[in-house]
């Protein structure tokens, strides 16, 4: 089962490894050492967000409906153009945000408990 440092490292290759695939594509260039650092930040955020208090803390944000809409997020945040610094940055916090956190659920999907379709509403 994967466990917080298991998630940090899922976190920073899923970083560096968006890093690496939009800098092929842009001419804003990521730092890849920044991206990592931040992927492995992230890749914690779905615990953050429902901590592993019970044997039962996947609920909405741990959920399939949530990976699917996040690998949605992440295909149309690649495919956006911003035009100022300011939505750049935020284009690329988004890019590694989302797939550190997509590289989470993957994760906890692969687990014998795995991931609730939707989870508790």
């Amino acid at each position: 089962m994967p466990n917080g440092s298991t998630h940090q490292i899922a976190g920073a290759l899923a970083g560096f490894a968006i890093c690496v695939l939009d800098n092929s594509k842009n001419a804003q260039q990521q730092d890849p050492l920044l991206a990592t650092i931040t992927g492995a930040i992230l890749g914690k955020l779905p615990d953050q967000l429902e901590p592993a208090l019970n044997p039962s803390h996947r609920q909405f944000f741990h959920s399939f409906i949530v990976l699917i809409g996040g690998i949605y997020g992440l295909k149309k945040t690649y495919e956006w153009q911003p035009d100022t610094p300011t939505k750049i940055l935020i284009r690329q916090l988004l890019l590694i945000g989302g797939s550190a956190y997509i590289s989470h659920l993957l994760l906890d999907s692969l687990t014998p408990k795995s991931i609730p379709l939707v989870g508790s509403i």
